[in-house]
């Protein structure tokens, strides 16, 4: 089944008379479908894809339940700052510009502590959480610990559709930059060539990963987006038992983005 803008429907491949009444499957449903259908009881997985073209938003029964965004968080933070640089209400120093590139391309933990403490911290969040008016985030309850903010799938997208349609040309060049520019390994040598940077990689996807273990859980997700003139925003966020380790958690986020970019012939 699919939610559609908050909304529970049956999708076309569990009711095929459907296909007859409505015409043809928009093809994220289809593609949010596939995902949905990998579920299992070890493994929890949120995705939703936008279609920019068409403003059409799929999501999983997990859509709009909120992970620990881990990384992806610095794309959140990345984006507040830069929407104040738009407005007047802050300037970038060279150093500061380089923390968001590496913040963003190789997921530099150090970086962000930068960003995070200069910034305000959770203001980047809660700032942005009105911008761009998410419904499912919130910041840290620790303030200190930004890889524990909140968040959902259909907030992820949200977030790179603001970046791409209000920040100014020149932040959204800087910020879709540094994303294609994605590393295979993270700055703490964390290998991130899963998901959407799975190889061999779809041509032009800008990706932010993320991942992390607290409380006994692994949570791996891979956003970003693809296709032609940046038409698909695609977000995978799961979150399973970190004993099953990080190679079968990149396994099934790769084998989950692999089906969303098929069904969307976005292919490598």
């Amino acid at each position: 089944m699919i939610i559609r803008h908050g909304q529970l429907v049956r999708s076309a491949a569990e009711d095929p008379a459907l296909t007859a009444q409505t015409g043809p499957v928009d093809p994220t449903a289809t593609a949010v479908a596939a995902v949905d259908a990998m579920g299992s009881t070890s493994a929890n997985f949120g995705v939703a894809v936008l279609d920019r073209v068409t403003g059409q938003v799929s999501m999983g029964a997990l859509g709009a339940t909120p992970f620990y965004s881990a990384s992806v968080v610095k794309l959140y933070t990345v984006v507040d700052i830069l929407h104040r640089l738009d407005i007047g209400e802050a300037t970038l120093t060279s150093a500061q510009q380089s923390s968001i590139q590496r913040a963003l391309s190789v997921s530099d933990d150090g970086a962000m502590n930068v960003l995070w403490e200069q910034f305000g911290g959770p203001r980047t969040v809660t700032e942005l959480i009105g911008l761009a008016q998410l419904q499912d985030t919130s910041p840290p309850a620790n303030s200190g610990e930004w890889g524990e903010t909140l968040t959902s799938p259909r907030d992820v997208v949200a977030v790179y559709q603001f970046a791409l349609s209000s920040l100014s040309p020149a932040n959204q060049q800087l910020v879709m930059s540094a994303l294609t520019s994605a590393q295979n390994t993270g700055a703490d040598a964390f290998d991130q060539s899963f998901g959407l940077l799975r190889s061999p990689r779809v041509p032009g996807v800008a990706a932010k990963q993320g991942w992390m273990a607290d409380g006994g859980w692994e949570y791996l997700h891979s956003t970003g987006v693809v296709g032609s003139n940046d038409r698909y925003v695609i977000a995978v966020l799961t979150k399973r038992p970190a004993s099953d380790g990080y190679p079968v958690g990149r396994a099934d986020v790769s084998a989950a983005t692999s089906q969303l970019t098929s069904a969307l012939n976005v292919v490598a």
